[in-house]
């Protein structure tokens, strides 16, 4: 699977590849949010209010995904590589476990493996060790950061 998605990334450069991940996550956050409106239940998950704004900050769009990037990105995908498990599946489970450290509601849950998927793809799609997880890392950063000053400053 590595080389097939090495293949079909071949003609990105790693920055088109994070613009690509973050359209499609884009995507990915506008239809489940229009289907959890339909049924009534919000894909927002909220802030805590005892945060300041620079502790909301740091925790949402630093320390969160570098977190979630080494775990289940990094660590799962890694340990399923040791275990022989095909590639494909191996993003399947990182995205699973991804998803449900996100259970917040079915809705959300089913948002977050399909960003899960789109971060393991990434992972794997690095061109080398170091680019494996920075290309994760940075689009993940890159997501909360948006999704947070849309959600602060513009709900």
């Amino acid at each position: 699977m590595r080389v097939k998605i090495k293949k079909s990334v071949l003609g990105f450069e790693q920055w088109q590849l994070v613009v690509i991940v973050l359209l499609l996550n884009f995507l990915n956050n506008y239809i489940f949010s229009i289907v959890a409106k339909h049924f009534s239940i919000s894909l927002n998950k909220g802030f805590i209010d005892n945060y300041s704004i620079t502790e909301k900050i740091v925790l949402f769009i630093i320390i969160g995904p570098v977190i979630e990037t080494l775990l289940f990105q990094y660590v799962v995908i890694e340990i399923c590589k040791d275990q022989k498990m095909a590639l494909k599946y191996s993003c399947f489970v990182s995205a699973f476990i991804f998803a449900s450290m996100h259970l917040y509601n079915v809705f959300y849950f089913l948002y977050a493996f399909v960003t899960g998927l789109l971060f393991a793809c990434l992972y794997l799609a690095g061109k080398n060790e170091k680019n494996a997880i920075l290309l994760p890392l940075v689009t993940h950063i890159i997501y909360n950061g948006i999704g947070f000053i849309g959600k602060t400053y513009f709900s």
